[in-house]
């Protein structure tokens, strides 16, 4: 299945839009290892090795030979209005057992083509590139919406509370005299488990100010200028990046960098020039290959 930046669907694969027998997916990503990266302590310059951009074809064939020329014109005219310029692509893969994956950011390679206008059954074509070459692990609601397998929520770093303190005893300094309590709040360690670094979701709701996130692991920082109304909610998706209200584009209040977190640990802070809410969500789902 794929799924356009605007949320208009086409599934590839059964039905109208068979699949060839030859076609094939999952193939292993490439590494380009010509880049230049290092200098050796004898001088010698080392070549890097680096995940290059991935490709994929998808090939198959439009309606069948029931198929009325009426039918498979409107097919292929579905099929050329779907894969239009100036959008971006996540492809669904449907797995046995109905679990799924998805590969996203996918952009045209090659434009969509279908041979020989007035036949039945005639060969389709598009080809999608994916700067991010990854598979990740991918499950959605009813209504189309993707869950997020992982999800935490990170406090407001002014909101810490508890940790050491010190009793009337402490101050006569006898043996007992500091108190630890489990604190809370501040800044939270987030770990991926996955194979690979995610771009997560961070979802802010009102009302709050001037929200900014940073990953110290990273050295990456970034800031919303305004406020979230109570009631309403702010989307960053640092995969898509996209910034959002109301299904709205706030992008032009962005700005820094799009927060990914790294495989392993990740300290994460959240800081605000104001308003009520003290807490903002993460979410992502892990890469499996």
């Amino acid at each position: 299945m794929f799924v356009r930046d605007d949320d208009e669907r086409l599934v590839l694969g059964v039905d109208n839009y068979e699949f060839k027998d030859s076609q094939q997916h999952f193939a292993p990503n490439e590494i380009v290892n010509d880049t230049v990266e290092l200098q050796g302590t004898d001088g010698v310059l080392l070549a890097g090795q680096v995940e290059r951009a991935g490709t994929q074809d998808f090939d198959g064939y439009v309606g069948s030979f029931t198929t009325s020329k009426n039918a498979t014109e409107n097919l292929r005219q579905d099929f050329f209005r779907f894969f239009s310029k100036n959008h971006k692509f996540t492809v669904i893969y449907i797995l046995s057992g109905q679990s799924a994956i998805k590969r996203q950011r996918g952009y045209l390679v090659d434009a969509p083509s279908i041979k020989e206008i007035d036949q039945r059954m005639p060969e389709y074509h598009v080809s999608l590139g994916f700067e991010d070459v990854n598979y990740y692990s991918y499950d959605e609601n009813a209504t189309g919406q993707e869950i997020f397998a992982n999800s935490v929520d990170i406090i407001r770093t002014d909101e810490i509370l508890g940790g050491a303190f010190w009793d009337n005893i402490g101050l006569a300094f006898d043996k007992t005299g500091v108190i630890f309590d489990d604190g809370s709040g501040g800044d939270l360690v987030v770990t991926v488990t996955g194979i690979s670094g995610v771009s997560p979701v961070i979802t802010i709701a009102g009302e709050c100010v001037n929200p900014a996130i940073e990953n110290p692991a990273t050295g990456e920082v970034m800031r919303w200028n305004g406020t979230i109304a109570t009631g309403q909610k702010l989307v960053i998706d640092c995969n898509e990046q996209t910034v959002k209200m109301s299904g709205l584009s706030q992008l032009d209040k962005f700005e820094g960098d799009w927060i990914r977190l790294r495989e392993g640990s990740n300290r994460i802070i959240f800081t605000s020039d104001g308003g009520d809410n003290k807490v903002c969500t993460m979410s992502w789902n892990e890469v499996v290959g």
